[in-house]
């Protein structure tokens, strides 16, 4: 006893306060106490956000319901919508509440979506403390958590972000998990929440390769461990690789067959089995338009002069850079919803090929951009406009609106100070060596969203705060192992 109290002393700063165990071990046992606080605290101002009003249903959400409402008729594959850029799982999760709620059912989904996005932070405390083996990780993730504001108006929507995130968190944590135990009920549980995720939004059909680097990283680490060390108490997992490609067989096994319904849906519908055609939109806006975009000329190539004769057929004449002016123009012309898209896509593609510095400066500014931009508007909440005889609500909470209205996320220079705070906790995640092959997850992860998003999109905060959670994660993980006085291994046996 007398030994431990040295070894303790010698690690503590002397008369400083430290409840949580940021330097030393005393705080260990109100740790839960300072958890349970923070949480308490999340789920508070998740309601008091909630309890402003809901968010009118129009536009995308008009959608969404409609959508919806097809599916609880029994239309479960939406082939009564011969639309092509949409996926099932958000209309999906929508049937299955108004099914249950009725008139109640704008309420409901604003509580669940609120209590889907506290999940996703639990999660993403979580996944800190898997990555570092530093519980004291959890904590600070949730105190960093705390400010956030502006994605939890989005609970109030009808609107796919908040499941999207959810779906998503648990996916990395399901990676994780595999990465911890290689096992197959971790390998079926990787493929659900990969498909989950592919279904409500497709912007993840790719995530895959970060995730396969992330494994292949803890692979390399662990063979080297293998042939450096000699001490039989340190036992290193032993997986063969006809296991690890059985795992893989069985990861696409479980995502092909929960997409396969969706796939065989479009085949019937439109001849060709697809996920969502939306990428022809999405080049025409930051192709076509101005601003923060290329705004190149339609090109008089082939696909040019198609797309001009057809748009010229139905009296389409002005506002040919918008997406939807076009799309509609095209299908109305009797193209499909997915040729439509393709002929978008052939026309965009001969344009850049004529002018590419034109469209890649500006890409490459919105791709840093997507870091910066500010949540200029928001969702607005409350008990006007269109909810289909929906119960509404609205609480005037001042303190909360206040809260929103000052939000950090608006402000251009709070943005950037975050944009790097968030790129010195992954640097600080690849230069520990024990978190190193998460951090290149993370960063890798990072990228990918930042550039899918500036390739096809103009930025836009509801792009970015897919990823909040996860960035939460990365500064709560860096600032535990910069407090941190331990070396523990990243790697669990």
């Amino acid at each position: 006893m007398r030994h431990r109290s040295k070894r303790h002393s010698k690690h503590r700063p002397a008369g400083r306060f430290d409840p949580v165990g940021l330097f030393h071990h005393d705080g260990i046992a109100l740790r839960p106490l300072i958890t349970t606080l923070l949480l308490l605290l999340l789920a508070a101002k998740t309601a008091a956000i909630v309890a402003r009003g809901p968010v009118s249903i129009e536009m995308d959400a008009a959608q969404y319901w409609r959508l919806s409402a097809s599916v609880m008729s029994g239309d479960l594959l939406l082939m009564g919508d011969r639309i092509a850029f949409r996926t099932p799982g958000y209309p999906w999760f929508l049937a299955s509440i108004r099914s249950a709620a009725g008139a109640d059912a704008l309420f409901w989904t604003a509580a669940i979506q609120g209590i889907l996005s506290l999940l996703s932070t639990w999660i993403a405390a979580r996944l800190s403390v898997r990555i570092t083996r530093l519980p004291r990780a959890l904590p600070i993730t949730l105190l960093v958590s705390l400010p956030c504001v502006s994605a939890l108006v989005f609970n109030a929507a009808i609107l796919s972000e908040t499941l999207f995130v959810f779906l998503l968190m648990m996916n990395l944590s399901a990676v994780q998990r595999y990465v911890d135990r290689e096992s197959v009920g971790s390998t079926i549980w990787l493929g659900v929440t990969f498909a989950l995720t592919l279904l409500t939004r497709p912007i993840v059909l790719l995530l895959w390769i970060p995730h396969v680097m992330f494994i292949a990283l803890i692979h390399w680490r662990r063979s080297r461990l293998r042939h450096r060390q000699h001490n039989p108490r340190i036992a290193l997992q032993r997986v063969s690789h006809s296991a690890r490609l059985m795992h893989l067989l069985i990861i696409g096994a479980v995502v092909l067959s929960s997409v396969s319904p969706w796939l065989i849906r479009n085949q019937v519908m439109f001849g060709k089995p697809f996920l969502t055609e939306f990428v022809g939109r999405n080049l025409w806006i930051v192709t076509f338009q101005d601003g923060s975009c290329a705004g190149l000329p339609i090109p008089n190539t082939d696909a040019g002069q198609t797309l001009t004769r057809r748009l010229d057929r139905v009296g389409v004449t002005d506002d040919r850079e918008l997406t939807w002016t076009v799309s509609g123009g095209l299908i109305k012309s009797g193209l499909s919803d997915p040729q439509a898209d393709q002929l978008m896509k052939r026309v965009a593609i001969d344009a850049i090929r004529q002018a590419p510095t034109d469209f890649v400066v500006p890409t490459l500014s919105r791709v840093l951009n997507f870091w910066r931009t500010r949540a200029t508007e928001l969702p607005q909440q409350g008990n006007r406009g269109q909810f289909f005889g929906q119960h509404v609500w609205q609480y005037d909470l001042p303190l909360i609106d206040q809260l929103v209205r000052f939000r950090a996320s608006n402000i251009l220079w709070a943005n950037t100070l975050m944009m790097f705070v968030i790129a010195a906790g992954i640097v600080v995640l690849v230069v520990h060596s024990p978190t190193r092959p998460a951090g290149i997850w993370i960063l890798l992860m990072m990228a990918y969203f930042s550039v899918i998003t500036g390739v096809f999109e103009i930025p836009a905060y509801r792009y970015r705060m897919v990823i909040e959670p996860l960035s939460a994660c990365v500064i709560g993980s860096a600032a535990a192992i910069l407090l941190s006085k331990r070396t523990k291994p990243a790697i669990r046996a």
